[in-house]
């Protein structure tokens, strides 16, 4: 990678310790970029492994300029920038990656362009079915990789105690304790289970992610985990997410979407998933998100849980709401 000068100043990629500075990372973007970058503000509060920019440039324009620490970002980001195109062909508002590239030990830097629209708040009517609509864009990626495996990394967090989750989860809050016990319980019908990856995957799919402009969905954003799995497991996520912001038929509704891609055992794998997975996340990082989101998310879980673990023993699972035809 060739180093440009920046009137700015030269930014030493080896001092990068600490969650790098945005007049640090200004220098580093106007430089590869060749054009100054101004207006940067910042899009997410400030944590200890990542940090996220708006900016401009008058070529480019609006952009997204991401920091990262460790957690394999840089072979993350370079899927992305290979596959990303794959969903863009198929009518998918994703956006380009402009630059990335490792800057000191751990941390990585992403530039990316910045798509219209402001973040969901709720999935309702026309919306509801854009979205589902959307995610079937993800059905059948046509290709294997078995470092970009997402639904075999589910099943090893979930069976082989990967990364610690089922250690941290229950530290989240006092309500998160019992939630973990239900899950690893309700699991044990299903207990060793691994899908197919035979979808291009978000894995992180939320409300504040889709991005839309009155009534036409302009973009879907924070694709750091992107990569092979499964979309019922975007379903699922959206559902805990509608369920926490009490849009309960919303929620049965992806859930039997979600039922209707991976069957109810796989439902069941990965509702239990993007639940310990959602509380660990909570656990590590106290200071951003304190006891009030973990409360919110075992309340969500638990309730989903409650109305599936009340339906008739059926394989698909899809009498909790219509699937899309």
């Amino acid at each position: 990678m060739t180093e440009r000068p920046d009137a700015g100043g030269a930014y030493d990629r080896s001092m990068a310790t600490e969650v790098p500075a945005w007049h640090e990372i200004r220098v580093l973007v106007a430089g590869e970029l060749g054009e100054p970058v101004h207006d940067g503000q910042p899009l997410t509060p400030p944590r200890t492994s990542r940090m996220t920019w708006a900016a401009r440039t008058p070529g480019t324009g609006a952009i997204v300029v991401k920091a990262r620490r460790g957690d394999g970002a840089f072979e993350k980001t370079q899927w992305c920038a290979e596959y990303l195109p794959a969903l863009e062909a198929r009518g998918y508002p994703v956006p380009a990656i402009l630059w990335h590239a490792v800057i000191g030990d751990e941390w990585h830097v992403t530039v990316q362009n910045r798509l219209p629209g402001r973040p969901l708040k709720a999935l309702d009517g026309p919306m509801l079915e854009a979205v589902l609509r959307l995610v079937e864009l993800q059905d059948d990626a046509g290709f294997q990789d078995e470092q970009r495996d997402f639904t075999g990394y589910v099943a090893n967090v979930l069976f082989e105690d990967w990364d610690e989750d089922w250690a941290d989860a229950p530290r989240a809050s006092e309500a998160a304790g019992p939630l973990c016990a239900r899950v690893r319980r309700w699991l044990e019908p299903v207990w060793g289970m691994r899908l197919p990856p035979a979808d291009f995957s978000n894995n992180d799919l939320n409300l504040s992610n889709i991005l839309a402009d009155g009534s036409r969905i302009t973009g879907v954003v924070d694709w750091d985990e992107f990569a092979l799995g499964s979309r019922a497991l975007d379903l699922v996520a959206l559902a805990i997410d509608c369920e926490r912001g009490g849009d309960h038929a919303v929620a049965d509704r992806l859930l039997a979407q979600a039922a209707r891609v991976a069957g109810g055992d796989g439902l069941r794998c990965l509702v239990s998933y993007r639940a310990i997975a959602l509380l660990a996340h909570s656990a590590r990082e106290p200071e951003a998100y304190g006891d009030s989101l973990a409360d919110a998310e075992c309340a969500a879980v638990s309730a989903i849980l409650d109305r599936l673990e009340a339906l008739p023993a059926r394989p698909d699972n899809q009498d909790i709401g219509e699937p899309i035809p």
